[in-house]
């Protein structure tokens, strides 16, 4: 039998690849002859570089620069062929600080400048910026900041893209500010300040270059950083597809009996791209049916429709710190995976 499994990492608890290896001990425990291929995987948020470098081939590039917080930062990113993957949760993750009002206001996407003029001093011709897991709500106004005229200059010469796991706009209702701010730490008076920020950003945008950013879907990503992407010439795209075709998923999950996926938590916001979902409509294309697994699991209908079932690894009520354990989570996992494994394929 052939098992796939392709599990998004649960944030602050597991990588994507500890997962896996989790998930596959549980199905040789019961199926010890069984194939069970491993694919490190994300959608354009933290783990995504990890995920890439487990199937390109190319060189880590170690940098200096500073987090959202202007503090001194030595950050890694990835070089395959003439490609820069640059990763936004490594330099300006919301895993960096504890989220308040205070890191609303000083939180800044500033660093992200040093990894792109750093690429391109090394002739890269193409920078691929994953947008997920940031802690800044500037609108991408740091790294518009950071840059110089002559970084942008060079900046249009090669191909800029955006990686996103959301589909929100830049303003609005809908937009970063109203949507990320709160999760970030914004009380609901920075939110109305941010987003009206993002208002004028919008307008003054469209009266300078003729480019309307509440158009583009995604332009929200990351406190609104696919913003500066977009303006500084770039295009973006749904994290998910740009990961599966690097990393040949397609291909994998032919002939394979049941894959399982996952993330922290899957709810309403797993519909909007996230590995989950995509893991089950490229399985669903093959007629291989999927199992999704989650820290937390919001029941939903909407699930029925890419899932065979849904489960949370919880197996007691316990205070979160301890559940966000990474012992705990991944031992939770390997049981789960055995539990299922067993009562579907043993007598």
């Amino acid at each position: 039998m052939k098992f796939l499994v392709a599990m998004d990492s649960f944030k602050g608890s597991a990588t994507s690849m500890q997962l896996n290896q989790a998930a596959k001990a549980g199905i040789v425990e019961v199926l010890p002859d069984a194939e069970v291929v491993t694919i490190p995987i994300a959608d354009g948020g933290e783990g995504t570089l990890e995920a890439l470098a487990h199937a390109l081939d190319g060189t880590w590039v170690e940098v200096e620069t500073v987090d959202l917080l202007e503090r001194p930062l030595r950050v890694t990113y990835f070089i395959s062929g003439q490609t820069a993957y640059i990763e936004s949760a490594r330099v300006v993750g919301i895993d960096k600080i504890d989220p308040s009002p205070e890191t609303v206001e000083r939180a800044t996407s500033l660093g992200l400048a040093a990894l792109f003029r750093d690429a391109l001093n090394r002739g890269c011709q193409e920078l691929v910026l994953t947008l997920g897991g940031s802690g800044t709500s500037d609108g991408g106004r740091g790294l518009l900041e950071g840059l110089t005229l002559a970084d942008r200059e060079r900046l249009s010469q090669v191909t800029l893209r955006g990686l996103t796991d959301v589909t929100n706009p830049y303003a609005g209702p809908r937009g970063y500010a109203a949507v990320f701010g709160p999760q970030k730490g914004a009380t609901p008076e920075q939110v109305v300040a941010m987003d009206q920020l993002a208002q004028d950003q919008v307008l003054r945008i469209k009266q300078e270059m003729g480019l309307d950013l509440q158009a583009i879907p995604g332009i929200g990503a990351a406190g609104g950083l696919g913003g500066a992407v977009v303006i500084l010439g770039g295009a973006l795209e749904a994290g998910y597809p740009f990961m599966a075709e690097k990393l040949g998923l397609t291909q994998v999950v032919q002939g394979a009996d049941l894959v399982f996926t996952g993330e922290g938590r899957l709810d309403r916001q797993s519909l909007q791209g996230k590995v989950p979902i995509g893991v089950a409509q490229t399985a669903k294309a093959a007629g291989v049916p999927v199992i999704a697994l989650g820290g937390s699991v919001e029941e939903l209908t909407a699930f029925k429709e890419f899932f065979l079932a849904t489960f949370s690894i919880q197996r007691q009520v316990l205070p979160l710190s301890q559940a966000l354990e990474t012992e705990t989570t991944l031992a939770n996992v390997q049981v789960l995976v055995k539990n299922i494994i067993a009562s579907r394929y043993c007598e």
